[in-house]
This record gives structure tokens, sequence and C-alpha cells, in this order.
């Protein structure tokens, strides 16, 4: 009996104000969306706080396959195994499948290493992830004399990333996503 009125005076308690607290505490409203409207009736539109980039997307044993692809792919690079180099990162992608193109990728690097110098090492400096199974992962390599920047394009299909397209160039303005404009010696168009 006890517990009941003492239920029972919780309960009258919690349904009237107590004095100097004004009215009791109103029923919750519903939070209706007008048509058009960006935010319900009698809320106010405070944004919500961006999130913050999302990591590359791994497969589900946590493992960064295109980390691991372009890490393995400067190593080679950085001792002079271009061939080794873009075989590895060109396995099982339609790239390695088109000849010409894969010997002028070699062809350019080639030639990039003897302008700007030996690599000495690479940085990712951007992730763009498209959905979650389309992927950009932009770096810099570090040669002796100038950096250049490499985009290699992923796209995970049956569970495995692989590489569908890679572009190289040498502009700087480009990295700082400043306009291009045409190098001193250069015609202005």
């Amino acid at each position: 009996m006890k517990v009941l009125l003492l239920i029972t005076a919780f309960f009258l308690i919690g349904t009237f104000a107590a004095p100097g607290q004004g009215k009791a505490t109103p029923e919750r409203k519903p939070m209706v969306f007008q048509p058009g409207a960006k935010t319900p009736d009698g809320v106010s539109a405070t944004p919500a706080p961006k999130a913050a980039p999302a990591a590359a997307p791994a497969n589900p044993q946590g493992v960064d396959e295109p980390g691991q692809a372009a890490a393995a792919f400067f190593g080679l690079l950085q001792k002079g195994a271009i061939d080794e180099a873009y075989a590895g990162i060109t396995k099982g992608s339609k790239i390695g499948e088109r000849p010409e193109e894969l010997k002028n990728l070699k062809t350019k690097t080639v030639e990039a290493v003897e302008v700007f110098g030996n690599m000495l090492g690479h940085e990712l400096v951007e992730t763009k992830n498209i959905g979650s199974n389309l992927m950009r992962r932009t770096y810099l390599s570090l040669g002796r004399d100038f950096p250049l920047r490499w985009r290699f394009y992923f796209y995970r299909t049956e569970g495995v990333w692989r590489l569908v397209d890679l572009r190289v160039d040498d502009r700087l303005g480009g990295m700082f996503e400043e306009p291009e404009d045409s190098r001193p010696g250069e015609p202005k168009p």
C-alpha cells in the first residue's frame, strides 16, 4: 500500500508544476515538414555540423588497397624499376590491357626522372571519394629537383580496388587549385 501511495505521489508531482516553476511541462509537439520548407515548423534553421572528410574506403579487413598499391608503385619508381612499377599498379585493370597507353606512360615517366631528378619519396595529398566505389588519390612524387602530381583513379568492383585511370603532370598551379595560365616563353592564346 505504501508503495502504491509513493508511486501515485510521484505521478501527481510530475503532472503538476511545483510552486514557483510556472506551468506544467506541455506535451511534445510532432514536427511537421511543410512542402518546400527547409526545416519543420517551430524549429530553427541551425545548420548541422559538417562531417569530417571520409577516410578512404577499405575492404572489410580494414586494408587500404589503393594506398598499398600506390606505395608499392612509388617504391619501385624510386628504385628505377619503372616496368615493374607499372606492371604492379595496372594488374587487373583495363590500362594494363592497352599496351600503347602503358608504353606512353612508362616513356613519360623515364623522361620525368631525367628532367626532374631521381625520385626521393612521395606524399599523399588528397583522397576524394565519389560514393563508396570510386576514389581519386592525389600524390606528390618528390623528385630531386621538382615535384610531380600523380592522380590515381580507383574503382572498386567485386570487392577489389582496381586502377581505372592514371594521370601525371608538373603543373604546380593546379596543385594549389590556381587557374592554369601559360608558362613563361609559351605563346598566350
